[in-house]
């Protein structure tokens, strides 16, 4: 089984590098994959991050139905959206995508996970 809060991490990085890049797209793809991770991995506050930047992004998101990834996880439609986004990048390509860049995963502070990864959202 996938550690999703490795998951969360990588899909973090990846969006804070599209945004960084100017790829609003691109960044809103891995906004959504890096919430669903946070919140399957029990970070809460790093999953409504993602929702809040998605949303303000991306306003007709179909994510903005719901007040939370977690409510958005029990609706088939949005479930579908992230299997389709997850078959686009799925972790293991995520994970070399960032190799590739030479973006390795930050080293541990004392911030907790989830304060590093919101701060690495801006």
């Amino acid at each position: 089984m996938r550690d999703h809060e490795m998951g969360m991490q990588v899909y973090v990085q990846l969006a804070a590098i599209s945004d960084q890049k100017q790829q609003p797209l691109v960044r809103d793809r891995f906004l959504l994959l890096a919430g669903v991770e946070a919140c399957r991995a029990g970070w809460p506050d790093v999953a409504a991050c993602c929702h809040r930047k998605l949303i303000e992004s991306n306003p007709a998101h179909q994510a903005k139905r719901f007040m939370t990834f977690a409510d958005a996880l029990r609706d088939e439609p949005f479930q579908q959206l992230v299997a389709h986004w997850e078959r686009y990048c799925p972790f293991e390509k995520a994970e070399a995508m960032l190799r590739e860049l030479n973006f390795p995963l930050p080293p541990p502070t004392e911030l907790s996970l989830g304060e590093q990864m919101i701060a690495r959202l801006g």
